[in-house]
């Protein structure tokens, strides 16, 4: 990391301290009027709260000229206050900050394995480059690492191009030890505990894995534990939590009052389509979850729901449930960008919403996960999809940012275990052919590797000696677009048998994959004792765990096969 940080910060403070010295000194003088406002340096449109024409005001000034330095836009910004015929003229003196875009990302250290999702040739200043070490820490925290800081740096590389360095300073990672309940849970206690997610303490054999502490986790639990109780009827539940934190453990203690438990008839849900009169609670969640699932059928992106809770009396409450369901759009244009090798069509196979349609979130959500299943872009979530909604047309675009993995990669794997029962021990050089050709000849979708490969003896592994076989392979990875035309490897050293079974346990693998769940839907809740969250969780698909099972078996036999 050069020493360009420190400098950095240390002409910020000094650039901002002159300017308070010189507001400051300008507050000891009777207000005046300020005659005119002026800002020079820069053509860019700015927005201040100094007006001509009103007294001048100091704290308004020293406000400017925060905001100023909050845009990223300017380098240096000085204030001058001149005497003028019947008050003060104020002026902005700034310098604007070259337009630079983003060059490479350098992490110092490098082995937190931090991946911001940021594309080469995205525009970026001062603001943009703390963002990015914000989300970096942010990654840290839910690591465990609870005191993590990131400091960024921009470094200039030419008159158009940055490098931004982050220098990590992780501190000690804290892992949950103990989770431990107290107070009048009204519930079971292993029933309770499964409810948690983030703070399950999980066990495989004798081994205790224990959860990275994070605040926000901690708080989405209680979370999960509030609508827990609601739904069993306890709608004066309160759930609130103590951590302790020693060096490098944390102990949650969680204390619940669960309160009585109410008496509830059929619930009256309003806003549905089709109408839906009175359901059981118990059955509330599902009908709440079928109601979203038909409203983003019509391309509805707004839908939310509430559910009302009046207390009758000491043992028995009515709930009333509504549904808002918000405006429909169709889908305009759809567009992708940062896929700098991947051409646009081949993105586009993998994407299951098509322009003109109506906008069903759902069809959005399995592209995205579609695309991910490509390896071929760094892991999308919803903060890389953005919705531009016109409300005058009925229509949205959809945009969708791509960040490419690297287009060479080196990889060294071995078996867990003898080579005769998990694989071979491995090396590998690959990288994607340049983007030429179309169709099931788009170069793009394919790359080229040279490995070495170590077998070893399938009766006597420890005794036998090795033999190392290089192969040349020109692979097509699977993608969900593509099908039954990707997942193949061509490798005349390994035979056509083998490349044959290769083929078929990889169909077989991404095809036995369960698919993916639809996310929870939040539920407002109005009660008495104040307002929570009730969180209804999609159902998982039929024979999931048994998919995601087979899938894995699929995987093992894959690689013991290239024995």
């Amino acid at each position: 990391m050069p020493n360009c940080s420190p400098k950095c910060r240390l002409a910020s403070r000094i650039l901002t301290f002159y300017v308070i010295a010189g507001v400051a000194a300008l507050a000891l003088e009777p207000p005046a009027i300020v005659t005119s406002v002026a800002v020079a340096g820069t053509r860019l449109p700015v927005n201040l709260t100094t007006q001509a024409g009103r007294p001048y005001d100091a704290g308004l000034v020293a406000h400017d000229v925060h905001e100023l330095w909050a845009s990223g836009r300017f380098s240096n910004i000085r204030v001058e206050a001149v005497p003028a015929e019947g008050g003060l003229s104020v002026r902005f003196l700034v310098t604007e900050s070259p337009a630079l875009s983003l060059h490479e990302i350098r992490i110092e250290p490098s082995s937190f394995g931090l991946h911001p999702r940021v594309a080469q040739g995205t525009p970026v200043n001062a603001v943009r480059a703390h963002e990015i070490a914000l989300e970096a820490r942010k990654q840290l925290n839910a690591e465990g690492y609870v005191n993590a800081r990131v400091d960024e740096c921009l470094v200039p590389i030419s008159r158009r191009a940055a490098d931004l360095h982050l220098t990590v300073h992780p501190g000690k990672p804290v892992d949950v030890k103990e989770v431990a309940f107290s107070g009048d849970l009204g519930l079971k206690s292993h029933e309770v505990r499964r409810t948690m997610r983030s703070l399950r303490i999980r066990r495989v054999f004798a081994w205790r894995l224990l959860p990275a502490f994070n605040a926000d986790a901690v708080e989405s639990d209680l979370n999960r534990l509030r609508s827990l109780y609601i739904s069993k009827g306890y709608f004066d539940a309160v759930v609130q939590s103590n951590n302790k934190i020693e060096e490098r453990t944390a102990r949650v203690r969680i204390d619940i009052q669960s309160g009585p438990r109410y008496r509830t008839s059929d619930v009256t849900v309003t806003g549905t389509r089709p109408e839906i009169r009175q359901v059981r609670p118990e059955n509330l969640c599902p009908c709440l979850l079928a109601a979203r699932r038909d409203a983003e059928r019509e391309g509805i992106l707004d839908f939310s729901a509430r559910l009302n809770i009046q207390r009758l009396d000491q043992e028995s409450a009515a709930l009333t449930a509504s549904v808002d369901r918000g405006t429909a759009y169709r889908a305009g244009r759809i567009e992708f960008a940062g896929n700098h090798h991947c051409t646009d069509a081949n993105v586009r196979r993998n994407f299951l919403l098509d322009e003109g349609q109506p906008l069903d979130r759902q069809l959005l959500r399995t592209s995205v996960a579609r695309l991910n299943q490509t390896m071929q872009f760094e892991p999308l979530d919803d903060h890389d999809v953005t919705i531009r909604e016109h409300t005058e047309t009925g229509v949205a675009d959809v945009l969708v940012r791509l960040t490419e993995r690297k287009p060479r990669a080196w990889a060294i794997s071995g078996p867990v275990g003898p080579p005769s029962l998990a694989g071979p021990l491995a090396a590998s050089l690959s990288s994607r052919l340049p983007p030429w050709g179309r169709g099931l000849l788009e170069l793009s979708t394919y790359t080229a590797s040279i490995s070495l490969i170590a077998f070893a003896h399938p009766l006597i592994p420890v005794l036998a000696a090795p033999r190392f076989l290089p192969v040349l392979a020109l692979q097509r990875p699977y993608t969900p677009g593509e099908g039954w035309q990707s997942g193949f490897v061509i490798a005349p050293q390994l035979g056509w048998q083998r490349s044959a079974l290769s083929y078929a346990f990889t169909q077989l693998q991404h095809r036995l994959r369960a698919p993916v769940l639809d996310p929870e839907l939040e539920v407002a809740v109005e009660r008495p004792q104040g307002a929570a969250t009730l969180v209804c969780d999609e159902p998982k698909p039929r024979f999931a765990a048994w998919r995601n099972t087979a899938a894995l078996a699929v995987r093992f036999l894959s690689a013991i096969s290239s024995l």
